[in-house]
């Protein structure tokens, strides 16, 4: 429809321009008007040439744009449940120190006892926080990774939909 448009302001200002000044000829206006039709077929060659690949372009930057908005959120997700392991680490690190304070402190064999058992618990909370905190952190650096290459991908479809946009701009 916007093909049709330009081609009706093209003949309609050709035919003003002749009408507009002194009468001419019809062999006089006849190659002008020539010209601008071949102009205009060679817009609209380039304009179909171009626009499937501006939609093929616009597509894939929407899944792409997808992609990058999903990874963030994964991104992010591992980021807070580290965050919770570490706090959690800390504190069952600060359990640990506790419980060994009041060992020393306490006399009463049942007691130590007891503290002992803590300790232990309090030991192996801690290697299952370092464990679960390595493997987040791993997770981490995979999901930036993914995301910095995903992001790089958007980066170069934008750049070829700039390409495209500058191959549809008019000529002036």
């Amino acid at each position: 429809m916007g093909v049709a448009l330009v081609c009706l302001a093209v003949t309609a200002t050709a035919f003003a321009g002749a009408q507009a000044g002194q009468p001419r000829s019809p062999n006089d206006v006849l190659p002008g008007l020539l010209a601008e039709v071949h102009g205009l077929r060679l817009a609209m060659e380039q304009s179909a040439a171009v626009t499937p690949r501006l939609q093929l372009t616009l597509a894939r930057l929407t899944i792409e744009e997808q992609r990058v908005t999903h990874l963030t959120a994964q991104l992010n997700e591992v980021r807070q449940q580290l965050a919770g392991t570490d706090l959690a680490l800390k504190r069952a690190s600060e359990e640990l120190a506790d419980g060994e304070k009041r060992l020393q402190n306490e006399i009463d064999p049942a007691k130590r006892n007891a503290f002992e058992s803590g300790l232990r618990y309090s030991e192996l909370q801690i290697r299952q926080f370092t464990a679960q905190q390595q493997q987040l952190r791993t997770r981490e650096n995979d999901a930036v990774q993914v995301l910095a290459t995903e992001q790089n991908r958007w980066i170069d479809l934008n750049t070829r939909l700039d390409e495209l946009e500058r191959l549809l701009a008019p000529v002036r």
